[in-house]
C-alpha cells in the first residue's frame, strides 16, 4: 500500500517538475525571442524573426503579419510560405479583436482574405493600447491542433513582439524623415548651383533658357524638354532639345484650348495615358508627361514641357516641387534679361537721340547778325524729344538777310532728317536767282518727292531788307507771326500757301510789310503756343498777345528771356513734347 503511494506521488511530482521544466523553456524561449527581436531597428528584420521563429518552433506551415497604416486599413508587410505578390495589399477591417482568434470560427467579410490564404489563426498585436497590426498563421505541419500553451506562447510572443514593431516603425519613419531632407538638402544644394549658374552668365535669354533645359534634362534624366514664353494670351516656344522634329511637333498641337489651359495653369500636373488630364493628351502623343508653370508675381509667364524618365520611374512630388521653384527662378532671370535688354535699348536709342539732337543743334545758326536798324534774338529749346523745329537767319548780300522757321510733322529722327533736308534744301537754293515764290514751290516739291504722304512742313521764309526797312514774306502753313506796331496794332502774317510736302506743284504768294520804328516781329512754332500745364491747359496766343503789349520797349533779346519766364512759369517745369522755338526781330 505504501508502495502504490510513493509510486502515484513519484508520477505527480514528476508531472509538477515537467510541466515546470516546459514552462522555464518556454519563458526561455520567449526571453531568448525578445533579445532578438529588440537587437535590430530594421523593421523588416524584426518581423522575419517574429515568423521565423515561430513557424520553426511550432512546426507552421505559413505567417503572415500586416500592420495598421490609417483607421481600419492593414497593410500585408512580411510572410513565410505563401504567394509574395501579396506584400502591399490593403485589407480593410473594422471589427478588431483583442485577443487570439481561429479564423474558422468567424463569419466576418476580411476573414475571407485570411482563409483563403490558408491562414488558421490571428493574433493582434498591441502597444500601449494602440492596435499596430495582425500576425496569422497556417496550419501545423503534421496537421495536429493548436494546444491551448501552443496559444498562450504565440500570444505572448505577439506582446514581445509587439514593442519591437513599434521601435522598427518610429526607426522606419525617422529613416523616411532623413532620407526627405536628404532629398531636400540635395536638391536645394543643386537648385542653390543652378541658380549660381542661371545668375552668372550674361544677361541673355538664350543662354539662360539653354542652361535651364540641360539642368533639367541632367537632373531628371529625361531626353526631351522644351520651354514656352508667354505674349499677352498665347505660348510661344522659345526653346527645344530632344530627339525628333520637336518644334513642329509642338506647334501643331498648340491649339487655342490648349493655350487657354497652359496659360491658366498655375502649379506643375504629371499626367499619363490613365489621367484626366483630356486637354493635354495630344502633348502625351509627342512624348511629354510633366508641365511646369513659370510664375513670377503669381503670374504664370512660360511653360517648361518634360518628357518621361529614360528610367521609366513616375516623378515624384518632391520633383515638381524642385522643377516648378526652378522654373520660377529661372523666370527671374529671364525677365530680368529682358529687363536689361530693354534698359541697353533704351540707353542706345538715347545716345542715337543726342546724337541727332547734336546734329539737329548745329544746324541751327551759330550766331545771329549785328544790325544797325535791328535787333534780332533768336532760340530753340529742345524737348525730351528729337524735334523737327528750326529757325535760320542767312546773309544774303549786305543788304538782304534770309529769315526763316519751319516746324516738320512728328518727333523723333524722322523729323530731325526732315528739318536737316529742309535746311539744305534753303541754303542751296537762297543762293541762286530764284524769287522768294519760286524758291518755296521747289522746296514743296522736293519735300512732296523725298516723304511720305504723312510727313509735311509748316514753313515760313522772309527776306528783310535793312535798307529800306522793308520785309517781304511767304507763309507756307506755318503759325502767323505777329507784326507788332508801337501803337498796339499788329499784323498776323498769313499770306502764303500751302504747307510743304502736301501737293506737288503747288504755287505760292508773296507779301511786302514795311517796318517802322519800335515795330517787332514775333515768329514762333505751335511748342510756343501749345505748351501745357499740369491742368491741360494751354500757354495760348492771347497770353503771345498781352506779353508783346506789355513789353513792347525791351530789346529782343529781354522780350525773348520773358517768354521764356512765362512759358516755364506757366509750365511748372511740366515735361514738353515738342521743340520752342522763336524769332524776334525789332526795329530800333
Amino acid at each position: 500500500m505504501n508502495s502504490n503511494f510513493d509510486n502515484e506521488t513519484s508520477q505527480l511530482q514528476y508531472a509538477h517538475d515537467r510541466a515546470l521544466n516546459d514552462k522555464l523553456m518556454e519563458l526561455q524561449a520567449l526571453f531568448e525571442m525578445s533579445q532578438i527581436l529588440n537587437s535590430s531597428l530594421n523593421l523588416k528584420s524584426i518581423l522575419d524573426n517574429m515568423l521565423l521563429t515561430s513557424m520553426g518552433k511550432m512546426m507552421i506551415s505559413k505567417g503572415i503579419i500586416l500592420l495598421q497604416k490609417e483607421n481600419d486599413i492593414f497593410v500585408v508587410e512580411n510572410l513565410k510560405g505563401l504567394d509574395r505578390s501579396i506584400i502591399g495589399k490593403k485589407v480593410q477591417i473594422s471589427d478588431f479583436f483583442n485577443s487570439p482568434v481561429f479564423t474558422r470560427e468567424m463569419s466576418n467579410e476580411w476573414v475571407q482574405f485570411f482563409q483563403k490564404l490558408g491562414i488558421m489563426v490571428l493574433f493582434p498585436v498591441f502597444s500601449n493600447k494602440k492596435n499596430l497590426g495582425i500576425i496569422g498563421f497556417g496550419g501545423k505541419i503534421a496537421n495536429l491542433e493548436y494546444s491551448q500553451a501552443e496559444l498562450d506562447f504565440l500570444n505572448s510572443l505577439s506582446n514581445i513582439a509587439a514593442t519591437a514593431i513599434e521601435r522598427g516603425l518610429i526607426f522606419q519613419e525617422l529613416n523616411e524623415v532623413y532620407r526627405r531632407l536628404d532629398r531636400k538638402y540635395q536638391e536645394l544644394n543643386t537648385l542653390f548651383e543652378i541658380s549660381k549658374e542661371l545668375n552668372s552668365v550674361a544677361l541673355d535669354s538664350n543662354n539662360i533658357l539653354n542652361l535651364l533645359i540641360y539642368a533639367i534634362m541632367g537632373e531628371m534624366v529625361v531626353n526631351r524638354c522644351a520651354v514656352l514664353l508667354r505674349r499677352e494670351d498665347r505660348m510661344e516656344l522659345r526653346l527645344s532639345k530632344g530627339m525628333g522634329n520637336i518644334d513642329t511637333e509642338i506647334k501643331e498641337r498648340l491649339t487655342d484650348n490648349l493655350q487657354q489651359r497652359l496659360c491658366s495653369l498655375m502649379a506643375p500636373v504629371s499626367f499619363s495615358e490613365a489621367d484626366s488630364h483630356e486637354y493635354f493628351k495630344s502633348l502625351l502623343a509627342i512624348n511629354f508627361q510633366v508641365l511646369v508653370p513659370m510664375r513670377i508675381q503669381d503670374e504664370n509667364q512660360g511653360i517648361i514641357m518634360i518628357g518621361p524618365k529614360i528610367t521609366k520611374q513616375e516623378f515624384r512630388s518632391e520633383e515638381l516641387e524642385f522643377l516648378f521653384t526652378l522654373g520660377s527662378q529661372a523666370m527671374i532671370s529671364l525677365e530680368n534679361a529682358r529687363l536689361f535688354e530693354e534698359m541697353r535699348e533704351k540707353e542706345r536709342l538715347e545716345e542715337e537721340l543726342n546724337i541727332a539732337r547734336e546734329i539737329q543743334q548745329r544746324l541751327l545758326p551759330k550766331s545771329l547778325p549785328k544790325l544797325e536798324k535791328f535787333d534780332i534774338a533768336a532760340i530753340n529749346v529742345s524737348s525730351y524729344q528729337i524735334g523737327g523745329d528750326y529757325f535760320d537767319c542767312i546773309k544774303i548780300d549786305d543788304s538782304h538777310y534770309g529769315i526763316a522757321i519751319a516746324d516738320v510733322s512728328g518727333k523723333g529722327v524722322p523729323a530731325s532728317l526732315l528739318m536737316s533736308n529742309v535746311q539744305a534744301s534753303l541754303h542751296s537754293l537762297i543762293e541762286t536767282d530764284l524769287n522768294t515764290p519760286e524758291m518755296i514751290k521747289r522746296m514743296n516739291n522736293l519735300i512732296y518727292k523725298n516723304t511720305t504722304s504723312d510727313k509735311f512742313v509748316t514753313f515760313f521764309y522772309g527776306v528783310l531788307d535793312v535798307e529800306n526797312s522793308t520785309f517781304h514774306f511767304c507763309n507756307a502753313g506755318h503759325n502767323p507771326p505777329y507784326l507788332y506796331h508801337h501803337n498796339d496794332e499788329y499784323h498776323l502774317l498769313e499770306k502764303g500757301g500751302l504747307l510743304l510736302g502736301m501737293f506737288p506743284e503747288m504755287n505760292y504768294q508773296i507779301d511786302s510789310m514795311k517796318l517802322n520804328s519800335g515795330d517787332c516781329m514775333f515768329l514762333y512754332t505751335d511748342g510756343v503756343s501749345e505748351a501745357m500745364n499740369d491742368k491741360d491747359e494751354e500757354f495760348g496766343t492771347e497770353r503771345i498777345e498781352f506779353i508783346l503789349k506789355k513789353y513792347k520797349d525791351k530789346t529782343a533779346q529781354e522780350l525773348l528771356d520773358i517768354f521764356l519766364s512765362a512759358i516755364r512759369g506757366f509750365t511748372e517745369n511740366v515735361a514738353q513734347s515738342d521743340d520752342i522755338t522763336m524769332v524776334i526781330i525789332k526795329v530800333k
